[in-house]
């Protein structure tokens, strides 16, 4: 390339040395074969980048074809173990399914004679209880006429029950009638009073665990107010505590029975052994209760 330029430049020399006035022209060219020069220099430079540019690519290229080598024989090892793992994977398969086909078709089976051994004895059942019922509607009826027959037994026992209270209410007031006409104010004998008290809290008692539509019920009752009032005129006072709250303060003789029936915490009078009696103010007996609680 460069002796071209220098032939040319000789020539156009050689031409221009019988031509004077063509020396511009020659001077003129002289600058266009120096910016030739540069530019030849540049392009030269940019061949040298250009071939070392493509070598490093060449490199790369080849570490990429190396790269792409190993990959492409990774994934066919991966491939091959993979197909194996499928056709490991398969084989088990195959001997789980045929393995629990046996199963259910053994359960099927087994099933199958249950469903028929279960119907068996539910036929059986029902025919058993159909007897029973058959037999048992008799039963029933007899139960229930005993059992009319034993309440209402029951309640001709509180009636008679009741009758008889009654007379010894009655009895009770005579004799406290009795009593008062010839007690003197000089000596007072209690006892007497105690013993009609015993026997009406008693009474009372039997009442309080009543149908109070039993016959003869609430005649009773009045009959045992009069006599209380009868008390509570002479200054004898039979202090009511049937029915009532139950507290750690009272002055009496507590016997205590659980009864889940009652509130939670709830302590309840249910039933006198003997009654406070106070004369004119002042205790001369205490009481013996018993109390139901549920605590």
């Amino acid at each position: 390339m460069r002796k071209f330029f220098v032939f040319l430049l000789v020539f156009i020399s050689a031409v221009g040395s019988g031509r004077s006035n063509d020396s511009l022209k020659i001077v003129t060219l002289q600058r266009e074969v120096s910016i030739l020069k540069s530019t030849v220099s540049r392009l030269q430079q940019e061949d040298g980048r250009l071939r070392n540019l493509y070598q490093q690519q060449a490199k790369e290229l080849d570490s990429l074809q190396a790269n792409q080598q190993q990959q492409t024989e990774n994934v066919k090892t991966l491939a091959e173990k993979v197909g194996a793992d499928i056709s490991d994977a398969n084989k088990k398969i195959d001997s789980n399914v045929s393995t629990l086909t046996n199963s259910i078709n053994s359960r099927t089976l087994i099933g199958a004679l249950g469903i028929l051994i279960a119907i068996g004895l539910l036929a059986l059942t029902y025919y058993t209880l159909k007897r029973k019922i058959s037999s048992g509607a008799t039963t029933i009826d007899k139960i229930r006429s005993a059992q009319e027959g034993l309440e209402k037994a029951q309640k001709a026992m509180q009636e008679e029950s009741v009758k008889l209270d009654s007379k010894l209410v009655e009895l009770l007031d005579k004799q406290i009638k009795i009593s008062q006409t010839e007690e003197s104010e000089a000596k007072i004998d209690h006892s007497f009073v105690m013993k009609v008290a015993d026997e009406i809290v008693g009474i009372e008692t039997n009442l309080y665990r009543m149908d109070p539509n039993t016959r003869g019920y609430r005649q009773l009752l009045r009959r045992i107010e009069h006599i209380r009032n009868n008390f509570l005129a002479n200054g004898y006072e039979i202090v009511e505590m049937l029915g009532k709250p139950y507290n750690e303060g009272m002055k009496v003789v507590a016997n205590f029975v659980s009864d889940e029936t009652l509130a939670e915490g709830e302590q309840k009078i249910t039933g006198i052994i003997k009654p406070q009696i106070n004369y004119k103010g002042k205790m001369i007996q205490s009481a013996q209760i018993t109390v139901s609680q549920n605590l």
